[in-house]
């Protein structure tokens, strides 16, 4: 491009605006003439700048012709440096394009537009408006510019995504979640309480009350004990039952929270439920398991019982024969049997028959003979009988001192010991 070319244009736009600032001056001019102008304009501008809403207005090319104190404010702007400036000079530039031709496009279009928009206020922070804006009409009809008013939406914006959080939390859980009203009417029930009624999600829920979600006898004790509970405590919570689509009762753990308005009124009741099924299927089964070991413990006491019987013969001689096989633990039960019942009867001897005893290790044999010497601190003696060569050797092989231990080959000599020890 030539530089003359470039002159030429330059002085083209020089041109253009000043014939266009000179009708805008010969416009102002016509209206401060005119009677009251002045008056008008200025009550216009005091009413606007007592707004708190940011509003402009714009002519028809998209320049701002006017706006209130609030809205150069938001801008952070004198009104000086708004005012004959487009969306170019006052928007980030990213956006610039897009306001000004919204702006055209909507006086082209005669209509009325709301929409809201994520913008960056002067102090650099994000906040939520609703842009509202309308073509401005001269006395022939014709469009001369358009107004437009802001409203900060912040906070409502953030309320709705945080209960959309929580719709999404309530939405989600596997627990049934329900909101009845002060009557009882239900409000609303998250996905799990609609799938387990086998209702679609967006089943109408008029006529459904609170208690219908129950059986007969657990709706008795929502209305009659849940709910007053809950009103007067703010919370009940309890195992009752729910009934499903098809008529079945689940167990549940339920939780009622009541809500309240500021003079204590019942406005609407939150249920929280939980099928325990599994966690009663567990409780069962812990509890079966519980009464199947008491059953085999007495049934083992009562084994022992017979396996190591003590048996008095006289007011101060016990028997005790022992049959079976001998582990380290029968071998200390006999013990404990055997001083008891020696206390117990204060038996002055006491028959200790391995008769039916058929293997005896050396810890057994000690064992056995520990408890013998037991006895003796007691003050009675011991007579052991039925010793059987293969036993006789494991205990010379043990080394226990047997001095003071009376044996006998059997328990028919062991007993007629017993007798004349006693006439003695």
């Amino acid at each position: 491009m030539s530089l003359i070319t470039a002159n030429h244009e330059t002085e083209a736009e020089l041109t253009r605006l000043r014939q266009r600032v000179a009708e805008l001056e010969e416009r102002l001019a016509r209206f401060e003439a005119s009677p009251g102008a002045s008056t008008t304009h200025f009550e216009v501008h005091r009413v606007l700048d007592a707004l708190t809403v940011p509003i402009f207005y714009k002519d028809a090319e998209g320049r701002y012709v006017g706006c209130n104190e609030a809205f150069a404010a938001f801008l952070g702007r004198t009104r000086a440096e708004i005012i004959g400036k487009t969306a170019y000079d006052v928007a980030p530039p990213h956006l610039a394009e897009v306001y000004h031709q919204a702006d055209l496009a909507l006086m082209r279009q005669r209509a009325t537009q709301v929409y809201e928009a994520e913008v960056r206020s002067a102090g650099g922070e994000s906040r939520f408006v609703q842009f509202s804006k309308a073509p401005i009409f001269d006395a022939a009809g014709n469009v001369v510019g358009l107004v437009g008013a802001i409203q900060d939406i912040t906070e409502r914006k953030r309320a709705e995504q945080e209960m959309a959080r929580l719709m999404e939390i309530l939405e989600s859980t596997p627990d049934v979640i329900s909101m009845a009203d002060a009557q009882g009417q239900v409000v609303y029930m998250n996905k799990a309480g609609r799938r387990l009624r086998g209702l679609p999600s967006g089943a109408d829920l008029a006529g459904m009350r609170i208690v219908d979600l129950h059986p007969a006898w657990a709706a008795k004790i929502i209305s009659d004990e849940a709910i007053p509970t809950a009103d007067r405590n703010g919370y009940w919570s309890g195992d009752v039952a729910m009934v499903n689509a098809s008529g079945e009762e689940i167990p549940v753990s339920q939780v009622l929270l009541a809500h309240h308005d500021a003079d204590g009124k019942l406005t609407y009741v939150t249920s929280i439920m939980r099928d325990i099924s599994e966690r009663q299927r567990i409780e069962r089964a812990l509890r079966e398991r519980e009464i199947q070991e008491q059953v085999i413990e007495a049934q083992r006491a009562a084994l022992r019982e017979l396996s190591t019987p003590l048996l008095p013969i006289s007011s101060d001689v016990v028997v005790m024969p022992i049959i079976g096989t001998v582990d380290s633990a029968r071998a200390q039960q006999i013990m404990d049997s055997l001083l008891q019942g020696v206390s117990e009867h204060n038996a002055s001897l006491a028959i200790l028959d391995i008769t039916g005893v058929k293997v005896m290790d050396t810890q057994v044999a000690g064992a056995l003979l520990h408890a013998a010497h037991a006895v003796r601190l007691l003050g009675a003696q011991v007579v052991l009988s039925g010793i059987r060569p293969e036993i006789a050797q494991t205990l010379v092989h043990i080394g226990i001192d047997m001095r003071d231990i009376v044996t006998r080959g059997t328990l028919q000599q062991a007993i007629a010991f017993a007798l004349e020890r006693f006439r003695q």
